[in-house]
C-alpha cells in the first residue's frame, strides 16, 4: 500500500469535529460551523437550570390549559389535606418579598359538623387556608375611587395596581373577606394576585409550591356555573361562618369529605368569639362629624332664610363653610398618599367614595360662592339660590356617606342605622351651630324665636338618636339570623369599647339635651323681659353646648368604625398587621 493511500484512510481530528481525511475543505468547514461555541454551550446549561427544582412536586397542581371564554383561574383547597402548618403563608411572604408584618394568606380553624356526610355524625375540626378569592364581582374593584384594581379579562385574576393606589383603604371595607391589607411603609394597600407573573411563565404560585401536602391547586372554573350554583343555593358559603357568597361570587373552592363545607350553620371559626376592636380611622371620624354639622347648619340656615330671612345672619353661612373646609382638610390625613388625593374622583361611575368627594367638593364650592355673594351684597335671589344649592349638595354628600358604608354589607352600617346616625347628627348639630351664631348677632332680634325653636329641635333629635341606636343593639336584634356581626358589635360595645360608649352618652346628653334645655329656658326669660343671662352669654352657652355635643358625636364616629365587624373575614389576619395609623 502506498503512503498516500495510507494517509487518506486515517481519520483526522479538526477542532471538535472528527472527520475523514477524504472530506473536502468545504465539508470540513460546514461541520465545524455546526459546533456550539463555549458561550452557546453555557447558555444551554443555564436554560436547563431555569427549570424550578421542585417542578415535579407541583406540576400536577396547575391546569393543563389556560382559561377559555367564560372561564377563569381559581384556587381549590383540599381541607382534608391541609394540616395548618402555614408553609403556604411562609412561601407567600418569602417568594413575594412581603414586608415584615405584611400577610396575603392566612390560616384559621373551623369547627364543623359531619352530619351531612357519609361518616358518622359528630364534630369535626378543619384548618382553612385562604387568600384573595378573585371574585367574579369583586367588591374591591367596584369600591375603589381611583380604579386601582383590574380584573384580567383572560385569567380572571383580580390584581391591585400599586402605582394607582392612594391608600384610602376603602377596598378593605368593601371586601367581605377584608383581603386587601394596608402597608403603612408604602402608604398603599396590597393583596394576593395569584402570582400571575409565575402563572404566565408556567410556574405555580408561591402557596402552591410551598404546600407540602398538595392541598392548594390552581384550577379553571366556569363563571356561569358559579352564578348558577348561587342561584340554586343562595345561602352558600365558602366554608361555615364565611360571608354570603352572593355578595361577590368568590371563585375559591373548598373540598372536604368530612364536613359540609358550604352549609350555613354547620360550623363556625374557632375564634369567632375572640373580638378585637377595628381601626378607629380618626381622620374619617373628624371628617364625618364636621361635615354633618356643617351640612346641618347650611340646611337649617337655608330653610330659615326662606321662611324668616331676618332670623339668620350671614355669619351662619360663613361659619358652616369654615367647618366644612376643616372637615375636608382632615379627611386627607386618612390617605396613605395624600398628595394623590385629587385622583379620588376617577371612580365616580361606580364608587360611592368618589361620589361623596364630588358632592362635598360641590358643597364647599357653592358655600364659598354663597358666602362671597353675602359679603358683596349681590341680588337677593342669587344669594338665596346659591344657599339652597349649597345645602342640596351637602345633603347629597350626606347621602353618599350613608351609602358608602351601607354597601359594605355590615349590619352596623346598614342604610337605616347610618341614616339615623348621620342625619340626626346633622339636624341636632346644625341647630346648635345656627343658634349660637344667631344669638351672637344682636342685629337680628327675630333670631331669638328661631334659636328657641332650634334648641328644642336639638333636644328632641338627640333623644331620638340615642333611643334609635339603643333599639338597634337590643339583644333580640343581635340574635336574629344574618345579624351575627351585629351581635359581635354589641359584645364589643359592652366590653373593650365600654368606656368610649359611656363618654359618648354623657357628652351627647350634656351637649345635646341638658345645656340646650337650660338655654331654651333662659331664652324664654329673655322673651318676657326677665333674663338671667345676657344674649352674648346665651350665645356662649350654645357654643359650649355645640362643642360638647360634637365631642360626643366624634366619639360615636370612632365607635362607628371600631365596633364594626365584617360578616366574617377569615381570609384576613385576626390582628391589625399594618401598624399604627393616623
Amino acid at each position: 500500500m502506498s503512503t498516500a493511500t495510507l494517509v487518506a484512510a486515517v481519520p483526522v481530528q479538526l477542532g471538535r469535529t472528527r472527520v475523514d481525511a477524504g472530506l473536502t475543505p468545504i465539508d470540513v468547514l460546514l461541520g465545524r460551523q455546526q459546533e456550539l461555541t463555549p458561550v452557546e454551550r453555557f447558555a444551554r446549561e443555564h436554560e436547563a437550570d431555569l427549570i424550578p427544582a421542585g417542578e415535579r412536586w407541583w406540576a400536577d397542581r396547575l391546569p393543563t390549559a389556560a382559561p377559555g371564554a367564560g372561564q377563569q383561574y381559581a384556587f381549590e383547597v383540599d381541607l382534608d389535606s391541609c394540616t395548618g402548618c402555614k408553609a403556604c403563608v411562609s412561601a407567600c411572604n418569602n417568594l413575594n418579598g412581603l414586608d415584615e408584618g405584611e400577610q396575603w394568606r392566612a390560616v384559621t380553624t373551623v369547627h364543623g359538623s359531619t352530619a351531612t356526610c357519609s361518616a358518622p355524625a359528630g364534630p369535626s375540626v378543619l384548618t382553612v387556608t385562604a387568600a384573595c378569592h378573585h371574585c367574579v364581582e369583586p367588591a374591591c374593584l367596584a369600591g375603589c375611587p381611583v380604579d386601582a384594581y383590574e380584573k384580567d379579562p383572560i385569567t380572571g385574576i383580580v390584581a391591585h395596581l400599586d402605582d394607582q393606589c392612594i391608600g384610602c383603604s376603602y377596598c378593605t371595607l368593601t371586601c367581605p373577606y377584608e383581603v386587601p391589607r394596608f402597608n403603612a411603609d408604602l402608604g398603599i394597600v396590597r393583596k394576593c394576585d395569584m402570582c400571575r407573573g409565575r402563572l404566565a411563565e408556567g410556574e405555580a404560585p408561591a402557596c402552591v409550591q410551598g404546600c407540602p401536602n398538595g392541598a392548594i391547586t390552581i384550577t379553571v372554573v366556569a363563571v356561569e356555573e358559579l352564578r348558577a350554583e348561587l342561584v340554586a343555593e343562595p345561602a352558600t358559603r365558602l366554608v361555615p361562618g364565611a360571608p354570603d357568597s352572593t355578595l361577590t361570587v368568590p371563585t375559591t373552592r373548598y373540598r372536604s369529605r368530612r364536613v359540609a363545607v358550604g352549609a350555613v350553620d354547620s360550623g363556625d371559626f374557632a375564634d369567632h368569639r375572640v373580638l378585637n376592636p377595628s381601626h378607629e380611622h380618626t381622620p374619617l371620624s373628624v371628617m364625618l362629624t364636621l361635615t354633618q354639622v356643617s351640612v346641618g347648619a347650611s340646611t337649617v340656615g337655608a330653610g330659615l332664610g326662606v321662611v324668616a330671612p331676618d332670623a339668620v345672619p350671614d355669619a351662619v353661612a360663613i361659619t358652616a363653610l369654615g367647618v366644612a373646609l376643616v372637615a375636608l382638610a382632615a379627611s386627607v390625613g386618612h390617605l396613605g398618599r395624600p398628595l394623590q388625593a385629587w385622583r379620588a374622583v376617577i371612580g365616580i361611575g361606580h364608587s360611592w367614595l368618589s361620589r361623596e368627594i364630588v358632592a362635598f367638593g360641590a358643597f364647599a364650592g357653592l358655600g364659598v360662592a354663597h358666602a362671597a355673594s353675602s359679603v358683596v351684597g349681590l341680588v337677593g335671589w342669587i344669594t338665596t339660590a346659591l344657599e339652597v344649592a349649597a345645602a342640596a349638595a351637602g345633603v347629597a354628600g350626606l347621602a353618599c356617606s350613608v351609602m358608602l358604608y351601607a354597601v359594605t354589607g355590615r349590619t352596623w352600617w346598614r342604610v337605616r342605622t347610618s341614616t339615623n346616625r348621620f342625619g340626626l347628627t346633622a339636624v341636632a348639630g346644625g341647630s346648635l351651630l345656627v343658634s349660637a351664631v344667631a344669638l351672637g348677632w344682636p342685629s337680628h332680634p327675630s333670631s331669638l324665636n328661631a334659636a328657641r325653636i332650634l334648641l328644642s329641635t336639638s333636644v328632641v333629635v338627640t333623644v331620638a338618636s340615642l333611643i334609635g341606636q339603643a333599639l338597634v343593639l337590643r339583644p333580640g336584634t343581635a340574635t336574629r339570623p344574618r345579624s351575627s356581626d351585629l351581635g359581635a358589635t354589641r359584645r364589643l360595645l359592652g366590653g373593650p369599647l365600654k368606656s368610649l360608649v359611656q363618654l359618648r352618652v354623657v357628652a351627647t346628653v350634656v351637649g345635646g339635651v341638658a345645656i340646650p334645655l337650660v338655654a331654651r329656658t333662659e331664652l324664654t326669660g329673655v322673651t318676657v323681659g326677665e333674663p338671667s343671662l345676657s344674649r352674648p352669654g346665651l350665645a356662649l352657652a350654645c357654643l359650649f353646648s355645640l362643642v360638647v355635643f360634637m365631642l360626643g358625636e366624634f366619639t360615636d364616629r370612632r365607635l362607628f368604625f371600631s365596633a364594626s365587624v365584617a360578616p366574617r373575614h377569615f381570609a384576613a389576619p385576626s390582628v391589625e398587621l399594618e401598624g399604627a395609623r393616623a
